[in-house]
């Protein structure tokens, strides 16, 4: 055998070359440890000052959540160079929007018929008396029908849900997230444990849509009717309070 048939014998035979496979999620630990450290001190500030400026609260909030855009803008882009919403989930899917916005309606009627079962308390929250002003409650309700959903949803079911599932499967990764979810909004309710639970129970609502559609874009709109129920259900209150 020709030295030139043994080397054709050898690339006849050799394995092909496969790239390594990328993890997904990109991101670690790490990440979700600045990520979360950053957020803490935007939050921080922006309690802060709103404890100084309490009419100022809806702008500080909505300042708040650009300022943690750009945190994540500064992790994604110039750790990674990667576009932040796509990395995120922000992608198209089959899935009906249209679907997606009524199960959020659903889910907020459902709620609240379980919450008047179990007599959940009346528990007034920062933004009660902001349906006073016709102007402040035309920026709440931008901020709870838009930017506060899209926020949590890159945050939650966009970052920490993929990084958890990944370590924990999916199960415990949308259930661990969701706790998450419940948790952070605990101390809007001065931690009434039926408002957790509602909360965690919409948390794994969205999370299982996160984990079925491989996008934040239905969650986003499912949080986004959701939160609106909850504005009219404000506004309907007070209405009938002062009628």
């Amino acid at each position: 055998m020709q030295p030139e048939d043994l080397q054709n014998l050898d690339e006849a035979t050799a394995a092909p070359f496969v790239p390594p496979s990328e993890r997904v999620p990109f991101w670690g630990y790490v990440d979700l440890l600045q990520l979360t450290v950053l957020t803490f001190l935007v939050m921080f500030a922006a309690s802060a000052v709103a404890y100084f400026y309490p009419k100022l609260i809806l702008v500080i909030q909505l300042a708040a959540y650009v300022l943690i855009y750009f945190c994540f803008l500064a992790v994604f882009k110039m750790k990674y160079d990667r576009d932040v919403f796509n990395s995120l989930g922000w992608r198209q899917t089959r899935s009906s929007l249209l679907a997606a916005g009524l199960g959020g309606v659903l889910l907020a009627f459902g709620l609240a018929a379980v919450a008047s079962l179990i007599h959940t308390p009346k528990v007034k929250t920062p933004f009660d008396d902001l349906v006073n002003n016709p102007l402040s409650f035309a920026l709440l309700s931008l901020i709870a029908v838009f930017f506060a959903p899209l926020s949590e949803e890159m945050f939650f079911r966009g970052f920490c849900q993929p990084l958890l599932s990944r370590t924990l499967g999916a199960v415990l990764g949308v259930l661990v997230t969701a706790l998450l979810f419940g948790s952070l909004h605990g101390s809007e309710y001065q931690w009434a444990w039926q408002y957790v639970a509602a909360i965690t129970t919409v948390g794994i609502a969205l999370g299982v849509v996160r984990a079925k559609t491989d996008s934040i874009v239905p969650g986003t709109v499912m949080h986004g009717c959701f939160n609106a129920v909850s504005v009219v259900g404000l506004l309907a209150a007070k209405y009938i309070t002062h009628k």
